[in-house]
């Protein structure tokens, strides 16, 4: 005879028998509980597929730009300040930063500049787009050295040295070539008189980078920005490779050389005073490090290439995921010690025939986590049925690849193994710990002391965390609610703005005169700015204050009308007026100038921008104050700004204030006449509510998810409360048949049986109080906000503890009202 197949010896044969003997039992004892095992299975794996969504979340959130190979060596400057209207805290730098950091630090390895320039009409024959400054930008030939980008046509060292180079993703070699190989091909750069060159293709950049251009052309193809010698004027993205060792803080502390260096020499000539005078005012000037890993959530710089995400968010998702996991755990717990009682008798005999109290403890935690698995299991394939829905409502792309990403499934394995064996722990000990003499001559308690004890303990948690994740959701979506409410201080609604207002050319005046005429058309304006779509930051100081008193303005710079197309209220002063030539020079501020300068007779006041260049400087008189109005997220205070006149087409958006009256007709006749002037150039359009609404992108996904984890925690919480009471009614039944011989009704029976579900809810809403405290925190995060006071909070908590009230006793009565309403001589012979 051959040798068996597997030989096990004595001791790990009996292990190994064992372990299949408790998993064939759990099974066993699953199937014969099998309603009570799918409402556990079922009200885990809800918990589980939540938490995985929100995990998936989590993890792509934390892990921007980690990809890059010298990820821990890369490091974003930065311009950090302080000037008369607040901190500078800006994520640009000056043009020549590059060269000096090679050139005097030897701690540098190596550095790359973006330069975000603007859109461009790029062509190849009749293929032609409008290309934001977020898909096409600049960039100097040593990006693939600093940045792990696979390039996957091209020589990484050389495709962007020379002038008019473009690299190009595979999404736009595709868009642009289609399936031709797109190398050596040429594309048409607006405003350039010659071709620039296809020299290589690369992947398309992974979701988790803070920047994702489309198209990469070479910086010495700009020379005004190849030659750039202004050291205070910021317009690129400055990155850096520091040596294996270096002590960044020293080194960060070293760029103030740099700062007395280049930057001194600036102030001395433009402000006339030397940098210690400057900074003897209270100004400051300096550049500061920022990891590039910390960019995507720690960023809040202005002028940032895509807005930064918020960590606070991503801290709130991992405390409801970790709730809802608490929820869906409190319900296998309460449920295994619900059950105990019923099987104190098997395990008496169990105990009388020889187990050991071990051995009971492996035999019901090998149930539990077997539970737990077949629950994981459920919660996969929710996953992988409901992830293009989960992406499509928060506008990402997760992936979830079971066996393409190694580490998921045993994270997930060990993952149900730990809650099972958490959640089924002291059900295992209790069950383990009965006396048989105690269990099998029927004196031991069918409920328990301690075990209720615990249970109502457990249903409270449950109910409380349920409860905070109401009230959050609630709040987050009053905030948002308050926030789109909000006045913004301009006229959002039917404002059409379209893009690219520079092919036009010197005919943008012609435009909107023959665009004005419409009878649904109120006002036509062009700026190089909207609300929500950033703005430009200058330098200005106020006349016969010291030039020390430099500052910084949000700056747009806009055509006649623009007051009425976007319907902003002037409080004194006028704008610009085609009456008035000598408008051209003056500017127009909000409230907020006034108030952060201290100015107290505007329109006799004078702004000066300096030139840096020996010429003399601009003045420029205020000649209006208009209302404070939200260029920015409401998250953020509204700051000085200043509105410039622009002297002739320098670029932007076609601004037009519409009626009430036939949009889509109105549309078609601008683009009539758009096309008439530019038919080359492709009539692109938004709406200004559209484009405003996406500064709330990020509350309002915020929103939807805690909606969406609301109505999970009510539903498992509901979940969990039908079987407890399903279970503690068929305990009770000879109970309740005694109570109705005894002619009690079936009102006082339900009652009775629903009584104990809402004094826990009531204990739960105290326990909830706390959490007022949280919430207020979060709301002061925004400059502007609700008025979250302890009466509006109170209110909230009433509605959330009604609305939870209302299903839990709605649940609870379902079985309620069955085991009320059943024959009084069943329910005796029961037992």
């Amino acid at each position: 005879m051959g040798e068996p197949l597997l030989y096990f010896p004595p001791k790990q044969l009996i292990e190994f028998i064992m372990i299949r003997s408790y998993i064939q039992v759990a099974l066993r004892n699953l199937w014969r509980n099998r309603g009570y095992a799918s409402i556990n299975i079922f009200g885990l794996a809800l918990g589980l597929t939540t938490s995985i969504f929100i995990f998936l979340y989590v993890i792509n959130e934390l892990s921007y730009d980690r990809f890059h190979a010298k990820t821990d060596r890369i490091y974003k400057a930065w311009v950090s300040g302080m000037m008369p209207t607040g901190e500078v805290h800006d994520a640009n730098t000056a043009g020549p930063m590059a060269a000096a950091l090679i050139a005097d630090y030897p701690e540098v390895e190596q550095v790359v500049r973006i330069r975000q320039h603007g859109g461009f009409l790029v062509g190849n024959g009749d293929r032609k787009f409008n290309e934001t400054e977020q898909d096409f930008m600049f960039t100097d030939s040593t990006f693939f050295d600093v940045f792990s980008f696979k390039l996957l046509k091209g020589d990484p060292k050389t495709c962007l040295v020379e002038p008019r180079s473009i690299v190009l993703t595979e999404e736009y070699a595709k868009k642009y070539f289609g399936n031709e190989d797109p190398i050596g091909k040429t594309l048409k750069i607006e405003q350039d008189t010659n071709v620039s060159v296809i020299t290589g293709v690369m992947q398309d950049f992974p979701q988790n980078s803070h920047f994702h251009a489309k198209m990469l052309g070479s910086i010495s193809t700009l020379p005004e920005n190849r030659d750039n010698l202004n050291w205070v004027n910021q317009n690129f993205h400055t990155y850096m490779v520091l040596a294996e060792g270096t002590d960044v803080e020293a080194f960060e502390a070293s760029l103030y050389a740099m700062v007395v260096k280049y930057v001194g020499p600036i102030v001395q000539q433009a402000m006339g005073i030397d940098l210690e005078q400057f900074e003897a005012a209270g100004n400051s000037y300096g550049y500061r490090l920022m990891p590039l890993a910390d960019i995507h959530l720690h960023s809040g710089l202005r002028f940032e290439i895509e807005p930064a995400g918020n960590p606070l968010y991503v801290y709130l998702f991992l405390v409801a995921a970790i709730m809802v996991l608490v929820i869906a755990g409190i319900n296998f717990m309460n449920m295994a010690i619900a059950q105990s009682s019923s099987r104190s008798k098997e395990v008496g005999l169990r105990k009388v025939v020889g187990s050991r109290k071990l051995q009971l403890i492996s035999q019901f935690l090998t149930e539990s986590v077997v539970l737990s698995m077949m629950a994981l299991l459920v919660a996969i394939v929710l996953v992988y049925l409901l992830l293009p829905g989960y992406n499509n409502l928060i506008r990402m792309n997760l992936e979830f690849n079971l066996f393409g990403q190694s580490w998921i499934l045993p994270v997930l394995l060990l993952f149900a193994i730990l809650i099972g064996i958490l959640s089924g722990g002291y059900p295992a000990f209790v069950l383990a710990s009965f006396k048989p003499s105690a269990v099998l001559s029927s004196n031991m308690s069918s409920g328990g002391r301690n075990k209720g004890i615990l249970r109502n303990l457990l249903i409270v948690m449950q109910f409380t965390t349920t409860i905070v994740i109401l009230l959050g959701t609630v709040v987050v979506n009053r905030q948002l609610t308050f926030m789109q409410k909000r006045d913004a201080g301009f006229e959002k609604e039917n404002v059409l703005v379209v893009h690219r207002a520079e092919a036009l050319g010197r005919q943008i005046d012609a435009l909107q005169a023959e665009i004005t005429q419409h009878s649904n058309v109120i006002s036509v304006a062009y700026s190089t700015h909207i609300p929500s779509g950033g703005f430009f930051g200058n330098a200005h100081w106020l006349e016969g204050r010291g030039k020390d008193e430099i500052f910084t303005l949000a700056t747009y710079r806009t055509s006649y009308d623009f007051e009425t197309a976007l319907d902003l209220e002037l409080v004194q002063g006028r704008f610009f007026s085609r009456d008035m030539p000598t408008d051209s020079v003056g500017i127009v501020v909000n409230e907020a100038t006034l108030k952060v300068l201290g100015i107290d007779d505007p329109l006799n006041t004078r702004f000066f921008q300096p030139s840096y260049v020996g010429n003399a400087d601009e003045f420029m008189p205020i000649i209006g104050v208009v209302k404070d109005f939200h260029f920015e997220s409401m998250s953020d205070e509204i700051k000085p700004m200043a509105i410039h006149f622009m002297e002739g087409n320098q670029g932007g958006k076609l601004v037009i204030r519409l009626g009430s009256g036939n949009k889509p007709e109105t549309v078609g006749f601008i683009q009539n006449k758009w096309e008439n002037i530019t038919a080359e150039h492709p009539f692109e359009y938004t709406w200004l509510d559209e484009e405003y609404g996406k500064l709330f992108d990020e509350e309002r996904k915020t929103g939807q998810l805690l909606s969406i984890f609301s109505i999970l925690s009510i539903f498992i919480t509901c979940l969990g409360l039908l079987g407890l009471i399903s279970y503690a009614t068929s305990q009770r039944r000879k109970e309740i048949g005694v109570r109705k011989i005894m002619g009690a009704s079936i009102k006082v029976v339900m009652t009775l049986l629903s009584r104990e579900t809402t004094l826990l809810l009531g204990i739960s809403t105290l326990l909830s109080i706390p959490a007022y405290f949280g919430i207020r925190a979060w709301l002061q995060k925004f400059a502007y906000h609700l008025n979250f006071h302890w009466g509006f909070y109170f209110l909230v908590l009433l509605l959330v503890t009604l609305i939870v009230l209302i299903l839990a006793v709605l649940t609870v009565s379902i079985h309620s009202y069955r085991a009320a309403s059943a024959n009084p001589v069943d329910c005796l012979r029961y037992e």
